[in-house]
């Protein structure tokens, strides 16, 4: 079976604490194997006990019980990670600066795709099925291209990664396969 990568939003912001052990011991009583997270802000990678598809709903309610409070769930198989590794519109930027690189997952197509990030500042964006990339050569701490604003721009909920994170996700779930 595939490895699938889970992705908490906003974990470990605003009170909304969620320990790596927590994470991993709901995993591993939804049946799940192979589990693993990477560092400590919602990150997980595990081998799914039953359909891909259920990971992130049982996730979420597993975790929402335990904790009191929402926990948002977005997952990806290995498949479907490969690919957004490889559909990078910003290749030399991955090379020369992937610390400034940031991958948005949402919780389904956004609804607008023609976002410009002109007036935020030197940011790049580009669309790409359920996912958004963006670039920012400033730096990401003190842009106003933030992610609230991008969800209200595509009309979805998401979350986000920077790149040396996107590509030690791959590893660990590369590892799993």
């Amino acid at each position: 079976m595939s490895p699938v990568i889970a992705l908490l939003r906003a974990a470990n912001v605003g009170g909304r604490t969620i320990k790596a052990a927590q994470l991993r011991a709901a995993a591993e009583g939804l049946g799940h194997t192979e589990v693993t997270t990477y560092v400590n802000s919602g990150n997980i990678v595990l081998v799914p006990h039953g359909p891909a598809s259920s990971v992130g709903p049982g996730l979420s309610d597993a975790l929402s019980a335990e904790l009191g409070f929402d926990v948002p769930v977005l997952t990806r198989t290995l498949p479907q990670w490969d690919l957004i590794v490889s559909r990078v519109p910003f290749t030399d930027e991955v090379s020369s600066d992937p610390s400034h690189l940031v991958l948005y997952c949402w919780d389904g197509t956004p609804k607008e795709t023609s976002f410009d990030p002109t007036p935020y500042g030197h940011e790049r964006v580009a669309f790409a099925g359920d996912e958004t990339y963006a670039y920012y050569p400033d730096g990401i701490g003190r842009s106003k291209l933030t992610l609230p604003v991008l969800e209200k721009a595509t009309g979805r909920s998401g979350t986000a990664r920077n790149w040396n994170t996107v590509l030690a996700l791959q590893r660990l779930a590369r590892e799993r396969a």
